[in-house]
């Protein structure tokens, strides 16, 4: 399965690592690039077995949410042997 970053969920990444690292913490920035790689790459394994996201906007559409680190939610949908990641949220922003 191939694994499709949207432009979104791309700058999410760049953001969350850009944050970590101006507050002092360089190596912990590409130390939680790395788990996001890793925890993406996991997702392809079985991706039905997370649920549809609760929330409408994204339950409409059929997307699924995956904790991550329980801080932030990946939001993403495998169509056509392709893992599509929509955005990856701080879940803080979702209530």
């Amino acid at each position: 399965m191939r694994i499709i970053l949207r432009i979104k969920a791309q700058k999410s990444i760049s953001d969350i690592a850009e944050y970590i690292e101006n507050n002092g913490f360089p190596g912990t920035a590409l130390s939680f690039i790395a788990r996001i790689e890793k925890f993406t790459e996991s997702l392809v394994i079985f991706p039905n077995k997370y649920p549809i996201c609760r929330q409408q906007k994204f339950t409409k559409r059929s997307y699924r949410c995956a904790v991550f680190e329980s801080d932030y939610i990946f939001v993403f949908k495998a169509v056509n042997n392709q893992l599509i990641i929509y955005n990856i949220i701080h879940s803080k922003r979702l209530k």
